[in-house]
């Protein structure tokens, strides 16, 4: 019983039992520590090992950087790839992986005759990554262009030319053999094995910037899932369009101070939020990148009707597509401002930095050369309620010009790849809808739109110090804008923030002019004018006078010319056009003349005079042509507003002609925030010093009577069919904001001169 009960052998029946079979304890001992181990080694220690031998491989055949492999590890019968602490460097940009698997499930039916380029295809290779990092920080290759072109001393590492001479022998030898395998046998292509790809990253990261810049732009997100796919391309002489559609979750792109950063750092932003300056952050973000794999230009034929046909299958056959389109969903909050411009004009020099060189024409493909693609189009739509914030500093103290848009806006920018005789030219357009817009003020109202519509075209010639042409225009639908005097100092000390207070300099000059053309549909326009420029800004029951002007259409047209250097004088023409406009009075419960102006506008009737029988029917107050309802927002007769003056063409010309201040300091600092870098290269451009140098701007005199005057040329034209009824808080109306609409024009003509 004892014997049958015992489920152990005791130490003598092992030892018996090892012996008979010619084994002793101590080996049975050492094989199961040494199975420990084993099993241990594999757990802990195998991957690692197996990380750096790759990493010592890797780095051995590959010299342009450092690679590192924390630790690899794969498993065969589920086709994963495990991997950990991953890293490459080299001396433009670091890439960064904390750690990560790849699934190729080799198990699934491959069918070499499945449809073709179908994005819903069975996924193959499934990747999962969890922090990851893309750093950009340097463009070497190309600053080494520069100096060359510049004739300075080279100090940074140049490439290889002999390898980069057989590369490229290499690439023009195998383009078109590669382009003509891929039409020929797209299932011998690794896209019919693998025809989607999802990739996961948890907690991603891409910057740009360096210790040289003050701020580093850094977009973060918390999740990404990702699809790369093919599909058929947007023209049958193309072979097909890659595709990589996706979704990011809390979405936030910052301007963080750089670590270690060498320079002065005088310029605070605005506002701050957690790590830095936010400029746009979303809890939805989804992403749709497109980009076709050109096809050769086919050979021309020469019979008549073909080519005929030729030209109709040309005129149908649109250019190889690249682009990107983003959508973003709830909680989009845009910021932006003078300081926010400043950081992203010196990561713009310092990651494409001028050249300075005549741009080059670009060749037209030839056929069997691939074809070309013309332009990259980006798009971002805007599916709910955004707000945008336009954020400036005043004696350390943050003013903000806050717009709430609604869902269905959108930006389109359209950047040309190609270069033609007279250069290229960028395009950006968009509208934003259901604008409300807002001032830190303490009169906080500011305008009311349906719809805003702008279209910006840039002309960029060849050479870089040619004039170049910038258009702008802007469509306003159903618009409430509220004025009032304060507004002058507010955006005056927002154009101050923003224009430039370096000296004017020769060398970086480039003539422009900047043409506008505004156009409102169904206006309204809102002066306060209280007696001494006194404004209620309680939200709730206002005491304040109000002017209006009501109109269909305002046509607003002027150019800001800037084709001399540091001019003695600059002019702009303004030129206002309005048709079906009324001028519009309300006064508050509180005015003495409320009641007794609107009980005279109740029981005044208009007594005609009767019609001269010489006079042609038409002059005889025929009534108007259109006697449709009106728009109106706020201008109500029902609340108490009073039809004063009705013109139905209008038309303002306003010319101005100013004496420009310049900067006349010479800070220290300004000089010590360039990049070393930049000034580097620009040295080389710089006069010798036996050449006198350019004279400095005129001195303003401190006397203020001994200062030329500006001139300010107003001209008005109303239709001879104007009616105007006068009363007597009209004129106290009218005294009151006599300068607010000269004083609008004047501030746009400011805010260029200031910049230039």
């Amino acid at each position: 019983m004892e014997k049958a009960n015992t489920s152990f052998p005791s130490y003598n029946e092992l030892d018996d039992y090892l012996t008979r079979r010619n084994s002793t304890f101590v080996w049975l001992l050492v094989a199961t520590i040494m199975s420990c181990g084993w099993i241990i080694y594999l757990t802990y220690y195998n991957s690692r090992n197996i990380g750096l031998i790759l990493t010592l491989i890797i780095n051995r055949l590959y010299k342009n950087g450092y690679t590192h492999i924390g630790s690899f590890s794969f498993s065969v019968l589920s086709g994963k790839v495990m991997f950990r602490d991953v890293y490459f460097i080299n001396e433009d940009m670091s890439i960064r992986i904390q750690d990560g698997l790849l699934i190729f499930r080799w198990w699934k039916m491959y069918n070499p005759k499945q449809k073709q380029h179908d994005p819903k295809a069975e996924t193959r290779l499934y990747v999962t990554v969890n922090g990851f990092e893309f750093h950009v920080y340097n463009r070497t290759d190309l600053y080494t262009r520069l100096q060359e072109i510049f004739g300075l001393e080279p100090t940074l590492i140049p490439p290889d030319r002999d390898e980069e001479k057989g590369r490229e022998q290499r690439d023009k030898s195998l383009e078109s053999v590669h382009i003509k395998a891929e039409t020929q046998d797209t299932s011998s292509s690794w896209r019919s094995l693998i025809p989607v790809i999802k990739v996961n990253i948890s907690t991603g990261r891409v910057a740009f910037g360096n210790h040289h810049l003050p701020q580093t732009l850094c977009m973060n997100f918390d999740d990404a899932f990702l699809t790369y796919a093919t599909k058929p391309p947007s023209s049958h002489l193309d072979q097909f369009m890659h595709i990589v559609k996706g979704s990011l979750e809390n979405v936030r792109v910052m301007l963080v101070p750089s670590p270690r950063y060498l320079g002065l750092q005088n310029d605070e932003p605005p506002r701050l939020m957690g790590e830095g300056f936010v400029v746009m952050q979303s809890n939805d973000v989804d992403i749709y990148y497109y980009q076709d794999e050109p096809g050769l230009v086919p050979e021309e034929l020469e019979s008549g009707d073909t080519e005929a046909c030729s030209e109709d299958a040309q005129l149908q056959d649109l250019p190889p597509c690249w682009g990107l389109d983003i959508v973003c969903g709830k909680g989009t909050d845009f910021n932006y401002g003078p300081w926010a411009d400043r950081q992203r004009d010196s990561l713009w020099k310092f990651f494409l930095p001028a050249d300075y060189q005549p741009m080059k024409v670009s060749d037209v493909s030839t056929p069997g050369k691939p074809r070309q693609i013309l332009a990259f189009e980006l798009r971002m739509n805007i599916i709910a309620d955004a707000t945008i914030d336009l954020l400036f500093t005043k004696n350390r103290e943050t003013n903000a010009v806050h717009v709430n848009v609604g869902a269905g806006s959108y930006l389109e920018v359209n950047i040309p790849m190609t270069v033609g005789e007279n250069g290229y030219s960028p395009t950006v357009k968009g509208q934003l809808l259901h604008v409300d817009a807002t001032s830190s003020m303490l009169y906080r109202t500011l305008l009311e739109a349906e719809m805003l519509a702008f279209h910006v075209i840039a002309s960029y010639p060849r050479v870089w110090n040619m004039p170049q042409s910038w258009q702008c225009e802007i469509e306003v639908y159903k618009a409430t804008y509220h004025f009032i005097y304060a507004q002058k100092n507010f955006f005056t000390d927002l154009i101050k923030d923003w224009a430039s207070d370096s000296e004017p300099d020769i060398y970086s000059f480039v003539p422009y002019s900047w043409k506008f053309k505004i156009l409102f549909h169904q206006f309204e326009m809102i002066w306060a004018a209280n007696q001494h420029n006194w404004i209620d800004c309680s939200t709730k029951q206002q005491e304040n006078v109000y002017l209006a002007a009501c109109g269909e259409t305002l046509n607003i047209d002027f150019t800001l010319p800037f084709h001399d250097f540091i001019p003695a004088t600059c002019n702009t023409r303004f030129c206002l056009r309005a048709e079906d406009t009324d001028m519009r009075l309300c006064l508050p419960d509180c005015h003495p003349s409320r009641y007794p102006l609107l009980t005279l506008t109740k029981d005044y009737q208009h007594c005609k005079t009767p019609p001269d029988k010489n006079m042609p029917a038409e002059g005889q107050g025929a009534p108007p042509k259109n006697n449709k309802p009106r728009w109106r927002n706020m201008t109500h007769a029902e609340a108490g507003w009073v039809d004063c003056w009705s013109v139905p063409n209008f038309m303002l010309i306003i010319d101005y002609t100013w004496h420009p201040i310049y900067p006349q300091k010479t800070d220290q600092q300004l000089k010590q925030s360039l990049s070393e870098i930049e000034e580097s290269m620009l040295s080389a451009l710089r006069p010798p010093e036996h050449v006198p140098p350019v004279p400095p701007p005129p001195r303003i005199s401190s006397d203020p009577s001994l200062l030329p005057p500006d001139r300010l040329h107003v001209e008005m034209e109303l239709s001879p069919d104007s009616h105007i009824t006068l009363y007597g808080p009209l004129l106290r109306a009218l005294v009151s904001i006599k300068v607010h609409i000269i004083y609008i024009c004047i501030m746009f003509a400011h805010i260029w001169v200031q910049d230039s």
